[in-house]
């Protein structure tokens, strides 16, 4: 019987799936095999290019050459001889969990930019609140964020002239804690490279991927001139789990009264749910209790100059300040969002209301498909992890959701690690497997 071409098999197969593996295993449950040059090492162990086996953080950077965690902005200047001076009365390479000013809620965002920051821009104005975000290079298949292409640039610019704060989450949002010290010297360096692209400098503000590090990370970050952060309060939004994070919030908050406390509050924009109506929930309880909600300088006492640091000098950047207005010329609003940002009875400030008025000319950010960012408090997903200083005991009401929003959605990040490999690595792999088997079975019978 003469063998039948699978030709048409193969033009199915090649049409649908987005990975190619090679076929072969790499990493640290293959003897440590490094895989070929353009080919990366997914967090499965199995070589192979695209966004399943690439994307960070899950590809394995030690033995996949492509990983998007290796690879350097496409543009920008190299700050590794940027001299590093330390400024200011806030310490450097120590774990900063709290604010030293009271009466104060900084409402932090990590993992972004992505494409529901528009709105969650568009929600902290319209309530003139200030927050700060710490911004991740290149994670989850998104794209590097200096790539005018991606959207990201405008986004961040529009960060600054509303009066944010910028903190750096590394280039790859790789587990400082595992990685050699190299590797944490580039990712570190890959992100100030890419946000002086963006901006012209880089900020001394930042907080490790998972805030999970090692005494030797916090001191190479110190002698990098970081600030390095964690949190008092995580509300564990990337687990999807909203009534816990209603309940340890408000509860956190209630402690104690606002002239003897503030709070640093750790969320992620890449959840939408957060964006959508979750961060007004912050916002209304927070000054409900009467706190004021401010960036992390502002409840460090830290001025606005000592965020940032010139690339040239290393000195504190002069040009920042709380209202970057001159960054403000493409600023997606969330006209182009995926949905509307709640109403507030809060009017923005005239500040606010100018910049995000102004008319976007970039490129709108697109969701990326089947992804995992690998959010959350610990690469593990820390097992009988409690959060810090509070345990809830009751109960959170969802409240009704604003006019225009969404459905819950499927969760689209989580931190565990402990994934099957249909899991890890998403539909093309399940795709792959199903034509070849059929490929297989016309072939031979």
């Amino acid at each position: 019987m003469a063998l039948k071409k699978p030709s048409f098999y193969l033009l199915v197969f090649a049409s649908l799936s987005t990975a190619v593996p090679d076929g072969s295993l790499c990493g640290v449950t293959a003897d440590n095999a490094v895989c070929d040059a353009g080919l990366c090492c997914s967090e499965a162990g199995i070589c192979g290019t695209g966004t399943a086996f690439c994307a960070a953080p899950g590809c394995q950077l030690s033995f996949g050459p492509s990983c998007d965690g290796n690879q350097a902005p496409a543009a920008g200047s190299d700050t590794s001889s940027t001299p590093r001076p330390q400024f200011g009365n806030v310490p450097y390479g120590v774990d900063l969990s709290h604010c030293t000013l009271n009466g104060m809620v900084a409402l932090t965002f990590d993992d972004g930019p992505y494409v529901y920051t528009p709105a969650l821009l568009d929600v902290l104005a319209q309530n003139s609140v200030r927050a700060t975000f710490f911004v991740v290079g290149d994670n989850g298949g998104k794209g590097q964020i200096q790539d005018p292409s991606t959207g990201y640039p405008a986004i961040i610019r529009r960060m600054i002239a509303e009066g944010h704060q910028i903190g750096s989450h590394t280039w790859g949002h790789q587990d400082l804690a595992v990685l050699t010290a190299q590797q944490r010297r580039d990712q570190i360096i890959l992100n100030e490279i890419a946000l002086v692209e963006i901006l012209g400098y880089f900020p001394t503000y930042m907080r490790p991927p998972y805030t999970s590090w090692n005494a030797d990370a916090l001191l190479e970050l110190g002698e990098l001139g970081y600030h390095v952060f964690n949190y008092d309060i995580d509300t564990r939004d990337w687990a999807g789990d909203y009534g816990y994070a209603q309940s340890v919030y408000t509860s956190t908050l209630s402690q104690n009264s606002p002239s003897s406390s503030s709070w640093i509050s750790l969320e992620h924009d890449i959840q939408e749910q957060t964006v959508s109506w979750f961060a007004q929930y912050l916002i209304d309880q927070a000054r409900s209790l009467g706190y004021q909600l401010v960036t992390l300088g502002e409840c460090l006492g830290d001025p606005p100059a000592n965020w940032y640091r010139d690339p040239i000098t290393g000195e504190p950047y002069a040009g920042a300040s709380g209202a970057n207005t001159s960054a403000a010329t493409a600023v997606p609003s969330s006209s182009s969002s995926p949905f509307s940002a709640p109403a507030s009875s809060s009017e923005p400030s005239a500040a606010i209301s100018s910049a995000s008025s102004s008319p976007s000319a970039e490129p709108t950010p697109t969701p990326v498909p089947n992804v995992n960012f690998h959010a959350g408090t610990s690469p593990n997903d820390r097992p009988g992890y409690s959060e810090v200083g509070f345990s809830p005991t009751t109960t959170a009401v969802r409240p009704a959701a604003p006019t225009g929003s969404p459905p819950d959605a499927p969760l689209k990040s989580g931190a565990g690690r402990n994934l099957s490999l249909l899991q890890k690595e998403g539909p093309s792999f399940v795709i792959c497997a199903a034509v070849t088997l059929v490929i297989a079975l016309h072939w031979f019978f």
